[in-house]
């Protein structure tokens, strides 16, 4: 007889439960998840309908492994965060926006999360981020480097001093946060895994966003560089390319232009939310993708499809 077990957060204790059924029963009665998780928290039903709980349930494949995230406390990093959490691992957050510590330690709670701040376009801020992992939760498995910036400015009117500033955060943080990352995994003899924002941009460049592209086109490059040379560690090294996605990140010139210049172009006619690349890079972090490495997986609604 096969057992499985999937795990949800509480809304309101924000702990991490396991509910435990038989696999062929549940594939048809989904409601008897409910029964029995029911039995072990009573809260559930109070706090989360039967959708939402659903929705929430996911496996344990990070189950005692440890994943850092830079630009962690909003938008995609901060979903990728949460989805690692509820598929059972732990998190090293870093980031620049200090103030969000507090809120975002509640929500995914503080026996799952430790925030940090990191520039990381500082190399000595990398590396204390990565050791964080070690210090914080004992082990260091899944490095995302997320955090991005962009200007939104056309070409003729940016600056040098624009396109320093992008490459600095998107293609010298990947830079460092694979390296530290790299590092690390070889000295405690790991066989991690290393995921990288990289965007649609970098297939389908938009206006006002040159610099941005590059910087993407850098890192899916640069990714495919480090899976040649990282491969005889068996360190994974793949990318993801969100397209249009609801983040704070997303300018008011983007917003205004989508439905109108961007929604045409897709298959999927909306933006994208930041939970959906974080399951792709959450799928790109797990050993669901064990044979895969030096990819750049795009997650863009169809985009030019059609």
């Amino acid at each position: 007889m096969k057992f499985f077990h999937l795990t949800f957060i509480c809304q309101s204790c924000r702990v991490n439960y396991r509910v435990y059924s038989i696999q062929d029963i549940i594939k048809d009665q989904p409601q008897l998840v409910l029964a029995f998780s029911s039995k072990y928290h009573p809260n559930i039903f109070n706090t989360l309908d039967e959708r939402t709980f659903l929705s929430m349930a996911h496996s344990d494949r990070f189950l005692g492994k440890v994943a850092v995230v830079t630009g962690g406390c909003s938008g995609i990093g901060k979903a990728i965060a949460a989805r690692y959490i509820q598929d059972g691992g732990k998190v090293v957050v870093g980031d620049i926006q200090d103030e969000l510590f507090a809120s975002v330690t509640k929500e995914l709670g503080e026996e799952n999360v430790y925030c940090q701040h990191c520039d990381v376009s500082k190399k000595e801020d990398v590396d204390a981020l990565v050791q964080a992992a070690y210090d914080q939760f004992g082990d260091f498995d899944v490095m995302f480097n997320n955090a991005g910036i962009n200007i939104f400015r056309d070409f003729l009117e940016c600056t040098i001093e624009d396109s320093d500033k992008i490459f600095n955060v998107n293609y010298r943080g990947c830079f460092l946060g694979s390296q530290a990352a790299a590092k690390a995994f070889i000295a405690h003899n790991k066989q991690g895994a290393i995921v990288n924002t990289s965007s649609i941009n970098f297939r389908c460049v938009t206006p006002n966003t040159t610099c941005y592209a590059a910087s993407k086109g850098a890192i899916s490059m640069f990714t495919r560089g480090i899976a040649v040379e990282l491969a005889p560690y068996g360190i994974r090294c793949n990318a993801f390319g969100p397209g249009s996605t609801d983040t704070p990140m997303v300018g008011e010139c983007a917003r205004t232009r989508f439905p109108n210049y961007t929604a045409p172009k897709l298959a999927i006619k909306r933006m994208a939310k930041p939970e959906e690349q974080a399951a792709v890079a959450c799928f790109l972090a797990s050993d669901d993708a064990s044979y895969m490495t030096g990819e750049t997986v795009f997650n863009v609604g169809g985009w030019g499809i059609s």
